[in-house]
């Protein structure tokens, strides 16, 4: 038993000392690792310009890499890349700390213990902990304002185009802990001033292993309606008001020959031939929970809920045929850029004006379902809306039989960079690298209340209070009710 008590020691020891070196890189690695980086980004990410022009991407570039010097630190070298990656804007793109450092870091005491919640720009306590009941308005943290706490920790979620509805949201996650890690770094306490009624008073936190503030966020406040709701597709329908309600939580269901496809395919048309053979004029369509998923689950039911032909986008392309600087790419099976680069030069096989556009077999026009709806749609909608979701709500939106209710998503109305992901390992940090390749521009009409770079946003914005958090009311959904039967 001696023994391994003494192997298990030593491995820890590696991984500590090996963790402390990936800390400890000089000026000249981190210098070498930002221009492979910009290297990469400039080679293979089709959407670099997509929502501003080379000139101000550019100097983003240029302006971020002065800011690197003998004493920056490796979380700050994090920080310095992902301003540049963050302007970008799209909700596929993601840094990670390697594993080795992330198991150090989350046996160290060094984070936030408290889960909060995020309700018409304020924050609240999500758990009752430490003297500090849930439900209690935090004011400031270590002296800085709640707002400001807010803005800085929710940066480092990425979202398309300018949306920052997004952003505010995950800080309600399980990855608040870490977000504030990497804006704070590692505070010896959390001073949290907060209102409890109308008295204001200030607790001081320890801080905690990531464990301890995982185990807190399970122990969270969960509202009765979120907990009802944890398949990935429910229906059903209330005779009161002549209303079906169709879930839709993901789309994450498996490719077009998969099983889980096809019983989600059998769902549907058994769900569409109900409402069609019950002439139901109302439906109510939550994707609020909806981050994305696999082709072609978010048009197959758009083709349900529309009445015009339409197409998965009008524009798509990438960048290359050959993937750029392989010795940084990560493969994650044999022969994987292989078979993207086989994948690619079928599927982007038209070259112009130095990019590969989508060949127009592989974006085929699909028409409205025989059994399609022809009530009024009500679509629910938040900042937790993603990729395939925003895509599907965005042609909803489209419509004008839809009504949309809720907050901003987090994916763009007009389009984003998605398809295909890819990993790249930066050599000196070891920071992974992922963003997707294909940037597309979806089959919806200009809209006025829809900026380029907006996620898709709903014609009644609806947010609940906290009060209404507190007591369980759905306050998204009681609003669509009410246009139903006011």
């Amino acid at each position: 038993m001696k023994k391994l008590f003494s192997v298990l020691s030593i491995i820890i020891l590696i991984l500590e000392c090996n963790a402390q070196q990936s800390e400890q890189v000089s000026k000249r690695q981190l210098l070498k690792d930002f221009d492979v980086f910009r290297h990469i980004f400039e080679k293979a990410n089709a959407g670099l310009y997509k929502y501003h022009p080379k000139l101000q991407t550019d100097s983003v570039f240029s302006a971020n890499r002065k800011r690197i010097n003998k004493n920056t630190s490796y979380r700050e070298f994090y920080s310095i890349l992902w301003n540049v990656i963050d302007f970008t804007g799209s909700c596929h793109n993601e840094l990670t700390y390697p594993d080795s450092l992330i198991k150090i870091l989350h046996r160290k005491k060094i984070y936030f213990p408290l889960p909060l919640k995020l309700i018409n720009n304020k924050l609240y306590s999500n758990l009752t902990y430490e003297n500090i009941p849930a439900g209690s308005e935090i004011l400031s943290v270590n002296g800085i304002s709640a707002q400001i706490f807010a803005t800085e920790t929710s940066r480092y979620l990425s979202t398309d185009g300018h949306n920052t509805s997004g952003k505010h949201a995950f800080l309600e996650t399980r990855l608040l802990p870490f977000y504030i890690y990497l804006a704070y770094g590692e505070p010896d306490s959390f001073a949290i001033n907060f209102k409890d009624s109308s008295e204001i008073r200030q607790v001081v936190l320890e801080p905690v292993e990531y464990k301890k503030a995982i185990e807190n966020y399970k122990k969270r406040f969960i509202p009765a309606y979120e907990k009802s709701s944890v398949s990935d597709y429910s229906f059903k329908y209330s005779d009161s008001t002549e209303t079906g309600f169709l879930t839709i939580n993901t789309f994450a269901l498996g490719g077009p020959k998969s099983e889980g496809h096809k019983k989600y395919a059998a769902f549907l048309d058994s769900i569409f031939n109900h409402l069609k053979a019950r002439n139901i004029q109302n439906l109510i369509v939550d994707i609020r929970e909806n981050g994305g998923g696999n082709d072609p689950n978010d048009l197959l039911l758009y083709s349900y809920l529309t009445k015009r032909n339409f197409r998965e986008n009008v524009s798509a392309f990438t960048l290359f045929h050959t993937v750029p600087l392989k010795k940084f790419y990560v493969e994650e099976e044999t022969d994987e850029i292989k078979d993207l680069e086989e994948e690619l030069k079928e599927e982007h096989s038209i070259l112009k004006d130095g990019k590969y556009y989508q060949n127009e077999k592989f974006n085929q026009y699909w028409t409205p379902k025989p059994n399609a709806y022809s009530g009024k749609v009500y679509l629910l909608v938040s900042p937790f809306v993603a990729s395939a979701g925003s895509l599907f709500a965005s042609m909803i939106k489209n419509d004008e039989q839809s009504v949309v209710i809720g907050q901003e998503t987090l994916g763009g109305y007009y389009g984003h960079t998605g398809h295909i992901p890819v990993t790249y390992k930066l050599p000196n940090t070891e920071l992974l690298l992922s963003f997707s390749i294909v940037d597309l521009e979806q089959d919806v009409q200009k809209l006025p209340d829809q900026r380029y770079g907006d996620g898709v946003k709903p014609d009644y914005t609806v947010e609940q209070t906290i009060e209404e958090y507190l007591k369980s009311i759905d306050a998204v959904m009681e609003f669509a009710k009410k246009q139903i039967n006011p």
